[in-house]
């Protein structure tokens, strides 16, 4: 369970968010939509600990993270849309790295699962510097998966990817949210939102503005997307 309560942030004198309070039980995909500047960004900073100046509290499993920031690096994985990768390394040598700091316990079948999942096993050879925005998109994704984490958060990063990589990834989480994870992404991606998300969190302004049902926002076109 991901509970946050009250939270505002703020820069300068601008409120990126202002008290927004959600509960996120476990098992569910979620998606967080809302216009530019509505605090999707900040909000998904704040779960994942690299914001922690702010009013009000964020708690994974009842513990809040500014005091429970070892528990909650090792069980939650944050994957941006413009990820800092180290590019000299291989995408195999990266992910492995990966592996060994969150002490994953099958690494190497997991590299091998990403690898062919994601349509990265005749890259894991090449230098990241040389690869295209999308192969980078899929190696943060298969970093944040590794180590088997509770709670993802993806900021926009499954944009660029291909059709056989995002059909892919989307029965996987499917999966791993019907084993009890937390998964929460935002996108502004109609068909992502509507297809892979059980609940739709609307973000405007710094504020929630509404939390839809699979089966609403399933019926959706284009035109009736709110950003």
């Amino acid at each position: 369970m991901i509970k946050i309560d009250n939270l505002t942030i703020r820069y300068d004198e601008i409120a990126a968010l202002d008290q927004v309070s959600l509960e996120l039980p476990p098992g569910k995909i979620y998606g967080l939509i809302g216009p530019n500047g509505a605090g999707k960004s900040t909000l998904i900073k704040a779960c994942a600990g690299l914001i922690d100046i702010y009013e009000g509290s964020v708690f994974f499993e009842g513990k809040e993270i500014r005091r429970h920031r070892s528990w909650q690096k090792e069980h939650c994985s944050y994957a941006p849309e413009d990820v800092e990768l180290l590019p000299y390394l291989k995408g195999q040598e990266f992910l492995q790295l990966i592996g060994r700091i969150r002490n994953s316990a099958r690494l190497e079948e997991e590299i091998r699962q990403f690898n062919t999942m994601l349509g990265l096993a005749k890259k894991e050879d090449e230098l990241i510097v040389d690869f295209s925005h999308g192969m980078r998109q899929k190696i943060a994704i298969a970093a944040a998966l590794i180590g088997n984490p509770k709670y993802l958060l993806f900021d926009e990063t499954l944009n660029g990817l291909d059709t056989r990589a995002l059909n892919n990834l989307r029965q996987y989480m499917r999966k791993i949210a019907g084993r009890g994870k937390t998964i929460l992404l935002s996108s502004h991606v109609l068909p992502l939102v509507r297809d892979w998300c059980d609940e739709v969190i609307v973000l405007e302004k710094g504020r929630v503005k509404n939390i839809l049902p699979q089966k609403e926002v399933k019926q959706w076109k284009a035109e009736d997307f709110p950003f």
